[in-house]
């Protein structure tokens, strides 16, 4: 009899074991879940909005990438995956060419903040100029504004944030005008106004 309490204990021990790392499992994924839905954090000191990361529908391009880059696709802008620093990394590349975007967010939305992820290669201020348009339908565009003084470190990757205030839109048109090589981004964020 106490050989089989002994066996019976062993193994709710391994059974114990395997719930608790099948509850880790679940945490863990729940996380990379939570984490890969939104995407990055964005927190800045003095604004009193608060914001929430607004998911992309569908995004296009007037240029396909560049380069061998171009297996990444412009898909990769709104996958919530950041490349590492550096050449070889999943950046999407334009060389010598400057593309126009076009991202659909699905419905009207306030937005407030859209932040591109980007890398400069040939020099500091590559990412010399953004313009922004906005429309409902996808059809009449309106120039919102344009946006420049983009400067980081060649070959490092960093976050150039563009203030909306807070503009209604369901469609953004991009285009960057680079100053050098041309443009390696790595993700494209719309952060919506939640209060």
């Amino acid at each position: 009899q106490s050989c089989f309490l002994a066996c019976r204990f062993k193994c709710m021990q391994k059974v114990s074991m395997k719930l608790k790392n099948g509850l880790l499992l679940i945490i863990g994924f729940t996380c990379f879940i939570l984490h890969s839905t939104y995407g990055q954090s964005r927190s800045l000191t003095g604004d009193s909005r608060s914001f929430v990361l607004c998911p992309v529908k569908d995004v296009k391009t007037s240029v396909s990438p560049t380069s061998d880059a171009g297996r990444y696709g412009v898909k990769s802008l709104v996958d919530g995956k950041l490349p590492n620093d550096g050449w070889r990394s999943s950046w999407s590349v334009w060389m010598k060419k400057n593309p126009t975007f076009t991202f659909d967010v699905g419905t009207t939305k306030r937005i407030g903040v859209i932040r591109i992820f980007y890398q400069p290669w040939d020099r500091v201020q590559e990412l010399s100029k953004v313009k922004v348009e906005v429309s409902l339908d996808n059809q009449n565009f309106m120039l919102f504004n344009e946006y420049s003084g983009f400067v980081a470190e060649k070959g490092k990757a960093a976050w150039a944030e563009i203030d909306l205030k807070a503009i209604k839109a369901r469609y953004f048109r991009i285009t960057p005008s680079y100053d050098g090589w041309g443009h390696q981004w790595g993700e494209v964020e719309f952060w919506e106004i939640a209060n």
